[in-house]
Parts: C-alpha cells; sequence; structure tokens
C-alpha cells in the first residue's frame, strides 16, 4: 500500500532541490539585468526525464517558453507526444529543427556515425538548432540565454563534462534542476503529478527525438523494427543510399577501425547517450 504522506514528503524534498537551483542560476545572473538571463527555456525532447524538469520549470515559474528540437530522424510518435504535452498543459511553445541540412546531408557526407562521430552528429541534428534559437532571442552583447534539461547526475552525464548543475558557455546557462535526483526520483514525480508518459520511452528505453545511432545498442534496430516499422524503413532505405555513397552504411554500427572515446566533450542535451539507457 502507497504510503501518500511519504511520496509527498519525498517529492517536497525534489522540488526543493530543483527550485534551489533554479535559485542558485537567478542569483548569479539576475534576470533581465546586464549580464543577466534575458529568456529562459525549457528544453523537451519528448522524453520521461525532460518531462520533470519541464514541468518543474514552467509550473514553477522559471521558464518562458518550451524547446522541442526534432532531429529529422526521431521517432514520430515521440514527436506527437511532445506536442500534444506541450500544447495540453497550455506552454508557450515551439519545435525547431536545425537549419539547412538534414540527418540524410550528414550520413551521405560521413556515414552513419559510430560513437567517435558522436560529437558531429550532436553538433549536425541539435547544436545548430540551439545556436540558431540563441542568435533570435538575443539582444545585446551580455544577454544570458537559459536552457533548462532534464540531465541527471550519472557516469554518462560526468563522461560528458556535466559535472555541476549550472554551467555557462558563452551566452548560454545549462542548468540541470534533476542533477540529484534519481530514475527512481523522476518516476515518483510523475506519479505524483499524474504526468503523462512517453509510450516510445518505456518501449525504447529512451525518448525516440534522435536516432543518430551513434550509441545504438546491439539488435536495437529489431525493437524499431518490430513497433516503429516506417522508422525503420526510412533508415533501411538509406543505408541503402549510403552503400552507393560509398559510406558506411550500418545503422547503429560502430564504422570500421572506429576506436570507442572514454572522454566526451560537452553535449548537454545528450549527456544520457550512455547511460543504459537514456530516458
Amino acid at each position: 500500500m502507497t504510503d501518500w504522506r511519504q511520496v509527498q514528503s519525498d517529492v517536497h524534498v525534489m522540488l526543493n532541490q530543483g527550485l534551489d537551483i533554479f535559485s542558485s542560476a537567478e542569483a548569479k545572473y539576475p534576470l533581465l539585468k546586464p549580464k543577466g538571463i534575458l529568456r529562459r527555456f525549457a528544453l523537451y525532447s519528448g522524453g520521461n526525464d525532460s518531462m520533470c524538469s519541464t514541468h518543474l520549470a514552467m509550473e514553477n515559474g522559471w521558464a518562458d517558453e518550451v524547446i522541442h528540437i526534432d532531429t529529422g530522424i526521431g521517432i514520430p510518435e515521440t514527436h506527437r507526444h511532445a506536442e500534444f504535452v506541450m500544447s495540453n498543459r497550455g506552454w508557450p511553445h515551439r519545435t525547431i529543427k536545425p537549419p539547412d541540412w538534414s540527418y540524410r546531408d550528414m550520413v551521405l557526407r560521413r556515414g552513419f556515425p559510430g560513437p567517435a562521430a558522436h560529437k558531429y552528429a550532436y553538433v549536425w541534428l541539435k547544436e545548430r538548432a540551439i545556436a540558431q534559437l540563441v542568435r533570435e532571442t538575443k539582444k545585446k552583447r551580455f544577454d544570458r540565454i537559459a536552457l533548462i534539461t532534464g540531465v541527471r547526475n550519472r557516469e554518462s552525464t560526468r563522461r560528458m563534462g556535466y559535472t555541476i548543475p549550472i554551467i555557462r558557455i558563452d551566452a548560454r546557462v545549462w542548468v540541470a534542476p534533476l542533477f540529484s535526483w534519481s530514475k527512481a526520483d523522476c518516476q515518483q514525480y510523475m506519479t505524483y503529478y499524474n504526468l503523462p508518459r512517453n509510450p516510445v520511452s518505456d518501449l525504447l528505453g529512451y525518448s525516440g527525438e534522435c536516432l543518430c545511432g551513434a550509441f545504438a545498442k546491439p539488435k536495437e534496430i529489431r525493437i524499431i523494427e518490430k513497433w516503429w516499422p516506417e522508422t525503420a524503413i526510412k533508415i533501411h532505405l538509406l543505408e541503402q543510399e549510403a552503400a552507393k555513397a560509398g559510406k558506411h552504411c550500418v545503422w547503429g554500427t560502430r564504422p570500421p577501425k572506429e576506436k570507442f572515446m572514454d572522454e566526451l566533450p560537452f553535449m548537454p542535451m545528450c549527456a544520457g547517450c550512455l547511460s543504459d539507457h537514456k530516458a
């Protein structure tokens, strides 16, 4: 039998942990002040961790708008789920895409990425979209843009350089309100607030908004074929194109002679890529 008083107490502790991180970010970069935060975006992948961070930020007045990135190689059900959640909650939101070039363009130029090429895929599919968002948002030289993520402190997070919950790089202030939460904490938070789970996350093990394949598990493509056959067909057709172009043409595999990278660059929107698996 669930002890709801204990659940309420646990959620209250988690809530305060997240809000303390927000308060620290605001204290360091005061809103609308010189060298302060001009606008605050909650980055919602469609996954369950970012559901928690986005809800926490939007419902407590610490984000102005929700941003969902359409990488062009995600599972459509995840994008529909994200759109439903954002609209149903009445949150100001928009979906953005990387400008100019697609995932297909990337594969036909460089082949399907393995672990060592993940940075390239990250820049191509996510970083360029955020860079454009920041350029369009900044008004003055010292404006700061807060980007709120569902990053939690785990081995894969630390390997990607995310060692503290607030990190500023140039104009961007990356804020991770769930940094000290566990996966069980996220599940408890979602249950308490009756937040909708992404069925793709529950089946695939991560949100499915990006299927670049750099850290795909063995036989992961079989799961995609079973549950999302249209997406699998799209991947297999691209494999055929890559083969004709003479590029590495097997999705979710490491190119020949590519070595695994023990330490990875700071990639906050993919900090869970090495976890078993990301949420």
